[in-house]
């Protein structure tokens, strides 16, 4: 990796985190649209997620993700052009994208759907995969 890709990388990066942890305090706000019920112990959606990251994901799984999906796309339209080349260069889509096209002139496109899933799967279900609290420690053993 020569030196322009590793202060690409390193501010994609930095934003990649900064995304994430805007989705996850919004996500930390939401409490009434909670699936685990009113009698539930966890606190947030964002517990709900980490729970099912962490243990199993209920039926109503494709609808988190969905919603993280759509809190991404609103905070990624904060970011610049620059910085969305950048993120999108990081993805999957966006490596193969820059060995077939070696042209240092080339404009860089990006793809708002790959960035999402790329911050949903690499940066927020990862972060999920780690959260821990008493409440979801609590779940977690009464549940699982």
């Amino acid at each position: 990796m020569n030196y322009k890709d590793k202060i690409i990388s390193e501010i994609a990066r930095e934003e990649c985190k900064k995304v994430s942890e805007r989705v996850i305090k919004i996500l930390q706000g939401m409490h009434k649209e909670m699936g685990s019920g009113d009698d539930t112990i966890l606190k947030s959606v964002w517990e709900e997620i980490c729970v099912q990251v962490q243990g199993e994901q209920s039926f109503t799984w494709e609808a988190y993700l969905e919603c993280i999906r759509e809190i991404v796309s609103d905070e990624l339209k904060l970011c610049g052009v620059q910085i969305k080349q950048a993120i999108w260069l990081q993805t999957q889509e966006g490596i193969d994208w820059e060995c077939d096209n070696e042209d240092e002139e080339a404009t860089v496109a990006y793809f708002d759907d790959d960035m999402i899933e790329y911050l949903l799967n690499d940066y927020i279900l990862t972060s999920a995969a780690d959260w821990t609290s008493d409440t979801i420690e609590r779940y977690l053993e009464s549940n699982y």
